[in-house]
């Protein structure tokens, strides 16, 4: 079986537009800068995120990296306070070792939780007026719903005296809120937050690049909550957002979120949020090819070297298949050391019907070259072949 998830090995002559991506990167005049890498579902964005931080690894380790998978916080937290911590967290351990860069670090994290502050407040405003809410008293409501259900009387008394516990700190916390908001409104924080990073990142001397991922798993408010939240880091020094994204999710997103949106303003909104946009290419023929070819062999118990001495030799290949014939599966065979005639034959006998799946799997409307659905597809080819020799 093959893992879904993204791949840190190139089988897709991907690593080109991850070379792509970092040219513009360590470029300093270039910076601040937001990238989008658009493609469908399953087309390798994932890995193209992969690929381009292990490029610039490589090159420079004057960054830090931070990866933030929009999918993972839903429904737990707000998306705009998530990749703000997740952002803040990420700074507050590169200072470390330096503790005036720390106590700095933390002051912005602590500023994240006002922002949260601040939603909350909303929440209580929201609920006021008699607007569904999802924030603490859907929490405080939840936890209602559980003393209820509780099979015992202790377990119901132990749920209501929680119950109780979160409202008088709901309540306090409100009161702190409104104490607050006097002091400071949001606007006058989103600019004390911006001066703050900014001021970090200054002292680091180091860019921050963001990986923003899996927003195509995203409900749409989430998913414009999570770019909404880049748009406070947009033009602040030694600062880089890759976002992964499918462009007609977020054109849906943005016609959900703000109703009655007309596709110019769905058109805009990205083109206002992404500086530089970068297209997944559609794997031909040739490319799905060289993906099966990798994928059996990944599957076949070869050593390392061995899978690497293939990885390079179909990528050349792809990288000149302008010019030359495609590679042979008998030449790849040629270059595989310490591998026994027995398993070779095997390992032949599975790279042979490569070329014809290639065709059907590239040219197919229904899969179209998406490499996760041809990967899904073979593994569910291999479970049934299984299934099947245990009954017999």
């Amino acid at each position: 079986m093959w893992s879904d998830s993204e791949s840190k090995i190139d089988y897709l002559n991907f690593s080109e537009i991850g070379e792509s991506i970092t040219d513009i990167i360590v470029t300093p005049e270039l910076l601040p800068i937001s990238i989008g890498v658009f493609g469908d579902w399953g087309a390798g964005k994932s890995t193209i995120l992969e690929l381009t931080k292990a490029t610039i690894e490589t090159e420079n380790t004057n960054f830090i990296h931070i990866r933030f998978d929009a999918w993972l916080f839903q429904g737990y937290d707000d998306a705009r306070a998530a990749i703000l911590e997740t952002i803040a967290k990420a700074l507050v351990k590169e200072t470390e070792k330096n503790p005036t860069l720390k106590e700095k670090a933390q002051s912005l994290y602590k500023r994240v939780n006002k922002f949260r502050a601040i939603g909350m407040l909303a929440d209580v405003g929201s609920t006021l007026a008699g607007l569904p809410s999802f924030g603490v008293f859907g929490k405080l409501l939840g936890t209602a719903q559980d003393a209820y259900d509780a099979e015992s009387e202790e377990e119901q008394s132990k749920e209501l005296k929680d119950l109780s516990k979160d409202l008088k700190a709901a309540n306090k916390e409100s009161k702190n809120l409104i104490k607050a908001k006097e002091k400071k409104s949001p606007p006058q924080e989103i600019l004390a937050f911006r001066k703050e990073f900014e001021s970090l990142v200054k002292e680091l001397d180091k860019t921050i690049v963001v990986y923003v991922d899996n927003l195509d798993r995203c409900t749409p408010i989430n998913a414009i909550h999570t770019l909404e939240a880049i748009r406070l880091f947009l033009f602040l020094s030694k600062t880089a957002f890759i976002v992964a994204a499918d462009e007609e999710m977020i054109r849906s997103a943005v016609r959900e979120y703000h109703k009655g949106a007309s596709e110019r303003h769905q058109t805009d909104y990205l083109d206002k949020l992404i500086q530089v946009p970068v297209n997944v290419p559609k794997p031909g023929i040739l490319e799905i090819r060289a993906y099966l070819y990798m994928l059996v062999s990944s599957n076949f118990g070869l050593s390392a070297s061995n899978l690497d001495k293939l990885r390079l030799t179909l990528e050349n290949s792809l990288r000149n298949s302008w010019k030359e014939p495609p590679v042979k599966y008998s030449e790849l065979l040629d270059l595989l050391t310490d591998v026994s005639n027995e398993d070779k034959s095997n390992l032949e006998a599975s790279f042979e019907p490569v070329d014809r799946m290639a065709t059907i799997l590239a040219t197919s409307p229904q899969i179209n070259g998406n490499p996760r659905i041809v990967k899904r597809l073979l593994n569910v080819i291999k479970m049934r072949k299984k299934l099947l020799l245990d009954e017999k």
